[in-house]
């Protein structure tokens, strides 16, 4: 059984709907984390979670119109005095934690993967931990090793090393920001590689 969580506004309490998904779908949701579990750096020496979901989903909307959404292996809750956050894991190879994205009218524009993500719901910021991979529906992709998605203005950045793969070219370099659909980004240090129609290459 799946924890869910449908159709939240913008400007809604995310925080209160997650409390609400605890008591409504109590059977999917356990209060302590299993023995022998690997930690994730962004949760560990940390405070226990309040609950841990498993077969998470989670979903943001506006407008009406779907935002993202998250699914995972597991889910676990953290509150601390100023905060809360949620990480999400993959527990195995073939069952990574995804984030979909979807533009301002509701279609799908992007797919995020990695091995754990961090979404911090009061600051809309989400982080993205080890073996990311984002993928557009234009056939773009970007690899990386950190990465951070913001709700608000729809960019992914990092300071990290990144390559991202197009049709047309391959680049590489420390430090991005980009749309989340990769439609415009900045690189810092970088190079290419762009390839060249031979037919055209080889007019007078």
């Amino acid at each position: 059984m799946a924890c869910v969580l449908w159709g939240l506004e913008r400007g809604s309490s995310i925080t209160t709907g997650i409390m609400l998904l605890g008591i409504l779908l109590v059977g999917a949701c356990e209060h302590r984390t299993r023995s022998g579990d690997q930690e994730d750096s962004a949760a560990s020496d940390g405070p226990t979670p309040t609950h841990v979901s498993w077969t998470a989903r989670f979903t943001m909307t506006e407008g009406g119109e779907p935002r993202a959404t998250l699914r995972a292996a597991r889910m676990e809750q953290y509150r601390t005095a100023d905060s809360s956050y949620s990480v999400w894991r993959s527990m195995e190879d073939s069952a990574r934690v995804r984030l979909y994205l979807f533009d301002e009218s509701g279609d799908s524009s992007a797919v995020m993967v990695a091995d754990s993500l961090v979404f911090r719901e009061q600051e809309g910021f989400l982080d993205a931990y080890r073996n990311v991979v984002v993928t557009t529906e234009d056939d773009k992709r970007l690899r990386t090793e950190h990465l951070t998605w913001n709700q608000s203005d729809r960019k992914i950045r990092t300071r990290r090393f990144v390559r991202i793969r197009t049709p047309k070219e391959v680049v590489q370099g420390n430090g991005l920001v980009a749309d989340e659909n990769l439609e415009t980004y900045q690189l810092g240090r970088f190079s290419a590689e762009v390839e060249v129609d031979e037919e055209t290459e080889n007019e007078p």
